[in-house]
């Protein structure tokens, strides 16, 4: 029976009587509609929050129909990468090699530090969005155009990339109530028992020592690029 039958043979005179106060069906679930759902789970309680289980619960569905639109939790988070960087405005980058691999691999970094949650997706997971094969790209034939060969790139990339995620996992889960221990072990060093950890005292309790990304990036970039071709 069509909805508009039902609501036109509601009593005599069309009168709709007991029965006409409907709440109407839900929206018709869809792929989209579970993204979204998704996508506002991961952003306000983090990418362990995510189950296809909340994600029904959100919608108002059982969690089977979830799996008829998407196969599992990893693909789902493959959905969820793919939109975001599908939406992200794409860097204006300059023409020289190293200014342009340095701006490539900001961009990269300072998208990541906006959403914690994906940093924790790709240090736990094995998922990688298809929309982001383009900067895969640009990174790589940047590297090249610094001058190495393409298997050094492959190496000096990974290098960095281990280098970049360390930088973000550790801004993510820095301690709020207490100066970290890896600020307060070293820093309260015996002298005469570690004398050159605690003769860099003022380093570890530096208030920007974890917030050099830039310069550490550059030194980074600067070493792997001079050495091109060294390693044979």
């Amino acid at each position: 029976m069509s909805e508009e039958h039902s609501a036109a043979g509601t009593g005599p005179g069309g009168s709709a009587g007991r029965g006409a106060v409907r709440r109407g069906r839900p929206a018709r679930l869809s792929r989209e509609r579970v993204i979204e759902a998704a996508l506002d789970i991961v952003s306000r309680q983090g990418s362990q929050a995510l189950t296809m289980r909340r994600v029904a619960e959100a919608l108002g569905s059982a969690p089977m129909s979830i799996y008829r639109h998407v196969r599992d939790k990893d693909e789902l988070l493959v959905l969820l990468l793919d939109r975001i960087v599908a939406d992200l405005p794409r860097p204006v980058l300059p023409e020289e090699p190293r200014a342009r691999l340095m701006a490539l691999l900001t961009w990269q970094h300072g998208e990541l530090a906006a959403r914690p949650w994906i940093v924790d997706v790709l240090r736990r997971g094995d998922v990688m969005a298809p929309s982001v094969l383009w900067l895969l790209e640009e990174i790589y034939t940047a590297w090249q155009a610094c001058g190495l060969s393409l298997q050094e790139a492959a190496t000096a990339n990974r290098i960095v990339w281990n280098f970049l995620l360390g930088d973000l996992t550790q801004h993510a889960e820095g301690p709020a109530d207490r100066a970290p221990y890896q600020v307060s072990v070293p820093a309260g060093a015996d002298p005469a028992q570690y004398p050159t950890v605690a003769a860099l005292r003022p380093y570890w309790q530096s208030a920007d020592r974890r917030d050099r990304f830039g310069d550490d990036l550059a030194v980074l970039v600067g070493v792997l690029t001079t050495t091109a071709g060294r390693g044979g």
